[in-house]
């Protein structure tokens, strides 16, 4: 991991090999505590960390959207349920997977909505969990404290 600063602010910056090792080292984990019937990634970070587990665990994968945004615009002061899950949820042991942790507030917004499905069970996975947020997902690969830069959050540079 490259360790980078912005003004004032530390961050942490993951290239793709680190995050293809991290996430089949995570799917792993996972996989050692539990087997999951289908895996629900929250767009759009999560819809990455989320399929890769889904693939190495051999299940399922789906997307949900949960955002503040739309188009790349702010239209809302808390996360909404944009993309809604599906019905396939039900009788399922369901991991609901996002990239980061950050309050919670996305992850309990998914979490509601997916439980109306009456799935048997729905564990939670981040890659990252920001430490002291108030919030602990079930299963996490990094306990960070300060900004996470994913592969896929890198600006696309004109002179590249």
């Amino acid at each position: 991991m490259e360790e980078g600063s912005t003004p004032g602010k530390e961050r942490i910056v993951l290239d793709w090999e680190e995050f293809g090792t991290g996430v089949r080292e995570f799917a792993d984990q996972i996989h050692a505590e539990y087997q999951p019937d289908l895996v629900v990634g929250i767009a759009r970070g999560g819809v990455i960390v989320g399929a890769v587990i889904a693939s190495a665990l051999e299940v399922d994968f789906f997307p949900i959207k949960v955002s503040r945004r739309m188009m790349m615009e702010v239209v809302s002061e808390e996360p909404v349920l944009v993309i809604k899950p599906y019905s396939y949820a039900a009788g399922k042991r369901v991991l609901l997977v996002d990239d980061i942790s950050r309050t919670g507030a996305t992850m309990h917004i998914a979490r509601r909505a997916l439980e109306k499905f009456e799935p048997v069970e729905v564990k939670t996975a981040c890659y990252a969990d920001r430490k002291g947020d108030g919030y602990e997902p079930d299963f996490y690969k990094l306990s960070v404290e300060t900004d996470l830069v994913f592969p896929w959050d890198y600006a696309l540079q004109d002179d590249a």
